[in-house]
């Protein structure tokens, strides 16, 4: 698995791909530019259908509560959203080859032809991604930091942290404990906050996005004073702004999200993952933010063509959460009509710029980190008028009324998860959140208490029979 490839693929001149993301392996880490590429190649491994691409988010959401899934897409995503035993997130191989190029990397930046300055910000941006990549594994793979069942729990995943670059320099990892794991992040996030740029466009890593992450890290972990911190921290830092709610919908709609603190960036058509692959394509019929604009006024007879299959939609249940008025019921609307259905489907990811199948996905945002702060304030004792202030930001943008200052603790940690739940629907966060909570996941296909073996993935067989030292989830 670590020596699938060190820059997926190569050319004979540097010259020849632009952007640059991959070049020979004997130029890759001797060079400026081949070290720029192979630090641009890491951000394509997040573009992988198993990750960013589409089913970090997919996935994730037909497992959980809100969705249902319509068989008009061949299948697909029928077994996840009856959480059938093996049906699950993955990913397991694309990122640990992301993780061991970041290695290598990392190994040859002292000897590389950069000052000191260009180094540690080098240093900074691949810690974050080295960070991102073992928490989603951990997420997916792995229990929680302070919700493990311990007659289930395997431990963490294995920590890779020297590069590979042939067969016989494989060390055969056992998986670390979540704790260990946990550190390690820790210790990767630490850097990039001391040494990642202080600004730059949300499809590069910023000090910023480094201390987004952190926040985000230490909710998991439940180490609220740190994701107090690291959310006030990255909400001043000035990336991103708060949108508005009279510019809410169109903040979905324009090639970058302006609350985006960190985003993966489809760039050009060559990178569309196509009608059968692409995260649109999961969600909606829909071809574009046009159809989107007037087929919610007009709906016209016939009807144009589907271009997306739309097999993962919100339930009934999910739609009638959104009090009236909330502006983010506009995201969810009639699509078209395919296999004979014509449902309600989620348009946050919809061709933007023009571009079918082509959307940048934001991976960390502002509203998600006020809602981490309001949520680490609540259920740590801390300053509830300002968590009661972050929740009814999020209330008041969506054009619900403010909730008064003598709402009880209890009442405010459920309307913080509930507001959670509205606000970062169909960016890959339900499954997960219940899961760090330690919650059953309740579905008219069948529950999933938690524990069950399908709270966690499997991990890959071939990984299991590789490596002797590696144990495999609870009941698989």
């Amino acid at each position: 698995m670590l020596t699938t490839g060190l820059l997926m693929g190569s050319c004979s001149d540097l010259l020849e791909v632009e952007p640059r993301q991959s070049i020979d392996s004997s130029v890759a880490l001797t060079t400026r530019e081949g070290i720029n590429a192979s630090v641009t190649n890491i951000y394509v491994y997040q573009k992988d259908i198993a990750l960013y691409g589409r089913d970090l988010l997919a996935i994730s959401e037909a497992l959980c509560d809100e969705t249902r899934i319509i068989n008009r897409a061949g299948g697909r995503f029928i077994n996840e959203g009856q959480n059938v035993i093996n049906s699950h997130m993955g990913g397991w191989n694309i990122y640990y080859l992301g993780i061991n190029n970041i290695n290598l990397i990392l190994e040859a930046l002292p000897n590389s032809p950069f000052n000191e300055a260009e180094r540690a910000t080098i240093d900074g941006e691949l810690k974050f991604l080295r960070a991102l990549n073992y928490h989603n594994l951990a997420r997916v793979y792995a229990y929680d930091p302070t919700v493990a069942i311990a007659a289930l729990s395997k431990g963490g995943v294995p920590l890779v942290l020297k590069g590979v670059s042939s067969p016989e320099q494989i060390e055969n990892q056992p998986r670390a404990s979540v704790a260990d794991v946990y550190t390690q992040i820790y210790k990767d996030l630490t850097d990039a906050v001391a040494k990642a740029p202080a600004t730059g466009a949300p499809s590069r890593v910023t000090k910023a996005a480094a201390m987004a992450l952190f926040a985000r890290v230490a909710l998991y972990n439940e180490d609220f004073p740190n994701a107090i911190k690291y959310a006030t921290d990255a909400l001043a830092a000035g990336v991103g702004r708060f949108v508005g709610n009279t510019d809410y919908i169109a903040a979905w709609r324009g090639n970058s999200h302006p609350e985006s603190i960190f985003e993966i960036l489809f760039q050009t058509r060559q990178e569309s993952l196509g009608v059968n692959n692409a995260l649109q394509s999961a969600y909606t019929t829909l071809e574009s933010v046009a159809q989107t604009n007037s087929l919610a006024a007009l709906r016209p007879t016939p009807l144009p063509t589907a271009n997306g299959w739309g097999a993962v939609v919100p339930t009934a249940a999910f739609l009638a959460l959104h009090p009236a008025g909330d502006v983010r019921r506009q995201l969810y609307q009639l699509g078209l009509n395919r296999s004979g259905n014509i449902v309600e489907e989620c348009t946050k990811f919809v061709g933007k710029s023009g571009v079918i199948y082509m959307d940048n996905i934001p991976v960390i945002r502002i509203s998600e980190l006020y809602l981490i702060r309001a949520e680490a304030l609540a259920r740590s004792n801390g300053d509830q008028v300002l968590a009661l202030a972050d929740l009814n930001r999020i209330r008041t943008r969506a054009g619900l009324s403010a909730l008064a200052a003598t709402i009880t603790n209890t009442l405010l940690q459920d309307e913080i998860t509930l507001q959670r739940r509205l606000e970062l629907a169909f960016e890959g966060h339900r499954w997960f959140d219940q899961k760090r909570r330690a919650r059953d996941v309740v579905k008219s296909t069948g529950n999933v208490p938690y524990g069950d073996t399908r709270t966690l993935a499997p991990i890959p067989v071939r990984e299991i029979q590789a490596n002797k030292n590696l144990v495999q989830n609870s009941g698989y």
